[in-house]
């Protein structure tokens, strides 16, 4: 699973019921603010249609106003729409300039072997994860500063999985719907990996 902690900032409503992942939801498009709109992490979030103090303050919540909302983070496999945030917690009563953006990333395998050197002496590495009993993966990067390059070339082999900590970011162009898509690691974990045996299998027979 991917869990998130941030302040969502709500634009919209959904009106009708979704059913999704086994269960019937309440809706709503939000994003993770950004300095311009093209930066924004688009949202649609969904909060599990029962009554209770949760249901409450996701109904009342205003638009264009920001809570502080912790839940699960689920990749579509189409990645022109936006991410699912299925709702865990949600406290509305915080400062509207307030900012928290921060992701553990625990479904997730190296795509790719190849470390790509960017700008502001960042790393960005391809990695994929995979929908909930499904074999549809989703793609995005992992970007990490420079110093963290030897745990990078150490660590990496395609398929290997790994744990990322981090935070979300988007990028769209004004005139594509399909964001380029990365988590900024402050870390990353990988399963210490077996070696394999060079003894072949032993058979058995008469």
């Amino acid at each position: 699973m991917n869990f998130i902690v941030a302040t969502i900032e709500l634009r919209s409503s959904i009106s009708s019921t979704i059913n999704a992942y086994g269960l019937d939801y309440c809706g709503a498009n939000a994003v993770v603010p950004a300095g311009n709109s093209n930066g924004e992490v688009q949202l649609r979030l969904l909060c599990y249609d029962r009554a209770g103090a949760k249901l409450s303050a996701f109904t009342d919540w205003k638009e264009g106003t920001r809570a502080l909302v912790t839940g699960n983070i689920v990749f579509s496999d189409d990645s022109k729409q936006p991410l699912d945030l299925i709702i865990t917690t949600i406290e509305p009563n915080v400062p509207q300039d307030m900012y928290c953006n921060q992701v553990v990333l625990g479904n997730a395998f190296f795509g790719s072997d190849e470390i790509r050197e960017r700008k502001n002496d960042q790393l960005a590495v391809k990695i994929g994860t995979t929908l909930d009993n499904s074999d549809v993966t989703t793609w995005l990067y992992l970007e990490t500063h420079e110093s963290r390059k030897k745990k990078l070339s150490d660590r990496i082999r395609k398929g290997r999985a790994i744990c990322v900590q981090g935070y979300l970011r988007e990028y769209r162009k004004d005139d594509s719907d399909s964001p380029y898509r990365a988590i900024v690691a402050s870390d990353f974990t990988t399963r210490q990996e077996q070696r394999k045996s060079g003894r072949s299998p032993q058979t058995s027979g008469s």
